[in-house]
C-alpha cells in the first residue's frame, strides 16, 4: 500500500493511493475531510461509478463533496480500468468487482483513523455495492445513486434474441482469442446510434460530450467482448437484495435508468432502508448542479447516522 501526491482541493486533501487484490495493484483516491487529524476516527466511505468509469469520473466528482462533510472517502478504479491492473483490460467481472471492493474495505481498515465504513454506489456501482452488503459484514451501511438494479430477466427485452445470439458468439471468440494469444477484442459500452455496434444503446450524453464524461482521458468507451455474458447474464444485483441485512438508502428518479428496478430492489430489502425519490435526470447525477447535490444531500444524512459511533 502506497499513498503519494498530496493534492488540497480547498480544505479537502487528496492522496494517490494503492493496495492489493489478489496480488493485483488497484489505483484509487484517498479524500479526507477538513482540519482532518490522524490521531482522530472517522466514518468512512467507498464511492465507486457506473460501468466502466474511472475514478476521474462521477466518483471524484462526489468524494470530495462527501469529504467536506466529515468523511474519509475512498475511490478507486476497479481492476483492469484506468491505473489498475489487471488483464483482460476493461473487463466487467461481477466476482472480480466484489474482491475489488472487499479489498478497499481491508484497506480502509488499516488506516488507523478509520471507524465505520459505508459504500456510495452510483448508477452500476449501486448494483456492485448490493453483492458487497450481501456478503461482507464489515459493510455498515450502503447508499445506492440512480443505481442500475439489473438483472438477467431483462436480457431479452432489452437486446432481443438475435442480438443476445450474436453476441454471445462475439464472446466466446473474445475469450477464446485472449486465451490462446492475449489478443484483446473490444467494443463500445455505449452506442447511441443503433447502426453502430455496442453493449448499451443509450442517449448516454454525459460519455459522448467532450466536455464531460468524454473529456476524461483515462476513460474510454470500451469494454472486452468478452464480459457480454457477465453484463447481460451473470449481474444480479435485484438477487442480492433479499441477504442485505445492514441499513440501505436508494435514492433515484422517474428520470433515472431503469427506475422500476431501483423500486423493486428496494422492495425486496429486509432491513432498515430509506426511498428518496426525487428529481432529475440520469447522466446528471453524475456531474451536473443541482442533481449531485440532491444526491448528495441525501447520502450525508443517512451515513452520518449510521456510521456514527454508538
Amino acid at each position: 500500500m502506497e499513498t503519494t501526491n498530496v493534492v488540497t482541493a480547498g480544505r479537502v486533501e487528496r492522496q494517490n493511493v494503492t493496495f492489493q487484490r489478489d496480488e493485483l495493484t488497484i489505483a484509487g483516491h484517498l479524500f479526507t475531510p477538513p482540519g482532518f487529524d490522524e490521531e482522530l476516527q472517522y466514518p468512512a466511505l467507498i464511492v465507486q461509478g457506473a460501468v466502466t468509469m474511472v475514478k476521474e469520473n462521477a466518483p471524484d466528482n462526489y468524494a470530495p463533496l462527501l469529504a467536506r462533510e466529515g468523511f474519509v472517502v475512498l475511490d478507486f478504479d476497479y481492476v483492469s480500468y484506468g491505473e489498475s491492473e489487471g488483464q483482460p483490460r476493461k473487463n466487467e467481472n461481477v466476482e472480480g468487482k466484489l474482491k475489488d471492493l472487499q479489498a478497499a474495505l481491508t484497506y480502509l481498515q488499516t488506516l488507523s483513523y478509520v471507524g465505520k465504513i459505508g459504500m456510495v454506489g452510483i448508477c452500476t456501482s449501486g448494483g456492485n455495492a448490493a453483492y458487497l452488503a450481501a456478503t461482507d459484514d464489515r459493510l455498515t451501511a450502503l447508499a445506492a445513486v440512480v443505481p442500475w438494479m439489473y438483472e438477467p430477466a431483462l436480457e431479452e427485452p432489452f437486446w432481443g434474441s438475435e442480438t443476445i445470439e450474436k453476441n454471445n458468439q462475439k464472446a466466446q471468440d473474445a475469450r477464446q482469442r485472449f486465451a490462446q494469444n492475449g489478443e484483446w477484442l473490444t467494443t463500445q459500452i455505449f452506442t447511441n446510434d443503433p447502426m453502430v455496434e455496442g453493449f448499451n444503446l443509450t442517449p448516454g450524453e454525459y460519455y459522448f460530450d467532450k466536455h464531460r464524461g468524454g473529456s476524461v482521458n483515462q476513460w474510454r468507451n470500451q469494454i472486452f467482448w468478452g464480459a457480454w455474458e457477465e453484463w447481460a447474464q451473470v449481474f444480479d444485483p435485484i438477487s442480492q437484495a433479499p441477504k442485505i441485512r445492514i441499513p440501505t438508502l436508494v435514492f433515484s428518479t422517474d428520470d433515472a435508468l431503469i427506475p422500476d428496478q431501483a423500486k423493486k430492489f428496494y422492495n425486496l430489502l429486509n432491513t432498515e432502508k430509506e426511498l428518496v425519490w426525487s428529481e432529475g435526470y440520469h447522466f446528471n447525477f453524475y456531474d451536473v448542479a443541482p442533481e449531485i447535490y440532491k444526491a448528495i444531500d441525501a447520502v450525508v444524512p443517512f451515513m452520518q447516522k449510521h456510521l456514527a459511533d454508538s
